[in-house]
């Protein structure tokens, strides 16, 4: 990240108090809650969740979302953006209670989280978030939701990826979030990777040029922080074994081969298609919303710890179309054939994990 001189540092990090205060907040609350101390032993829920088209009802004029507008081709009025909002805010609150971190994807911008922690059932909370705008040309972004008595911000930065072959193609971007649990630097890695749309063999390389990225990112990371404490989580449109993750990153299916500043994905013990994932396409599962752990959330000696066994896939029964048939396991959608589902979330199911603070 780029270093500023002492002076402006002071200046930029008071700009962003302010912000952070005006536009997290949404305006309820008059002062930023301090981080609070962590007595040994104390658990922290972590989290991601994508939400599945999460659009308001404004044109951007700049993005193809005119789908998701009143005129549009699901008729996306106030009140269906409501209840959306409204189901996934329970969503969220059924995950242990709402996740100390949560990252997020297909939003469209930041005003939609910023309505999404407004909500009832996760006011509470008192979520900050972090987001950045992302050249995606559907408009949809990845982001971030915090406890700021958990998690304390000390910055972010987002990564653009480019793709191999097709230079003016515009993807999500990767979401770096650096902060600190307990007083433990603490780096929280964001994704959204390329889709299958054109069939998994053709978007791979894809795939792999995300990896790659987030493979740069860990190497700046390292560079500052030499026994970093990093969790890299999303929609990675691959499942654990896939080359962008088995290879690229070498996320292990064991913490006890996972090495020096490497990393263990402990979503490889949810693996089974027949039965278990994220979400399903023409009757498959697959897992491709993941967290992965570094090395040093398992095999360091201070700070914190990953809580081995700990993963979820968060498929609660509120989550799923339920009834009778093939589909009664899937995730319920709030759109599904083009009708909107008064009772719908998303087509994918969040997954969380635990961390713990060490003796």
């Amino acid at each position: 990240m780029k270093v500023l001189p002492l002076a402006k540092r002071w200046h930029w990090l008071a700009t962003v108090c302010v912000l952070h205060l005006v536009g997290c907040g949404g305006g309820q609350n008059t002062q930023m809650p301090q981080a609070q101390t962590l007595s040994v032993g104390t658990e922290i829920v972590v989290g991601f969740y994508n939400v599945e088209n999460l659009f308001d009802t404004k044109d951007n004029t700049r993005k193809a979302d005119d789908d998701f507008l009143p005129q549009g081709r699901y008729e996306w009025t106030q009140d269906k953006y409501v209840v959306k909002l409204d189901n996934l805010a329970k969503a969220i609150q059924s995950m242990k209670g709402g996740p100390d971190i949560l990252g997020v994807a297909e939003i469209e911008n930041r005003k939609v989280l910023e309505d999404l922690v407004q909500r009832q059932d996760l006011q509470s909370k008192g979520y900050r978030i972090v987001h950045d705008e992302s050249p995606d040309a559907r408009g949809i972004d990845v982001g971030m939701l915090y406890q700021p008595e958990t998690f304390q911000l000390k910055d972010y930065k987002a990564y653009e990826v480019k793709l191999p072959g097709i230079a003016d193609f515009k993807t999500r971007e990767i979401l770096m979030v650096e902060g600190s649990i307990n007083e433990t630097p603490v780096y929280v890695i964001v994704n959204h990777w390329p889709s299958r749309r054109e069939g998994q063999e053709a978007s791979e390389p894809r795939r792999v040029a995300a990896a790659q990225k987030v493979n740069q990112i860990i190497q700046d990371i390292q560079q500052r922080d030499p026994n970093p404490c990093i969790l890299i989580m999303g929609d990675f449109n691959d499942d654990p074994q896939d080359k962008s993750i088995a290879e690229v990153i070498g996320a292990k299916q064991s913490m006890g081969s996972v090495e020096n500043n490497g990393f263990y994905n402990p979503m490889y013990n949810l693996l089974d298609r027949d039965s278990r994932g994220t979400l399903t396409y023409r009757g498959k599962w697959n897992l491709f919303d993941q967290v992965l752990v570094s090395e040093d959330l398992i095999h360091g000696d201070e700070g914190l710890q990953y809580v081995e066994g700990s993963t979820q896939i968060h498929n609660v029964d509120l989550l799923k179309v339920g009834g009778e048939g093939r589909s009664r396991q899937m995730p319920r959608r709030a759109i599904y054939r083009g009708e909107f589902k008064e009772n719908g979330f998303s087509d994918h199911f969040p997954v969380y994990m635990r961390l713990k603070v060490r003796d």
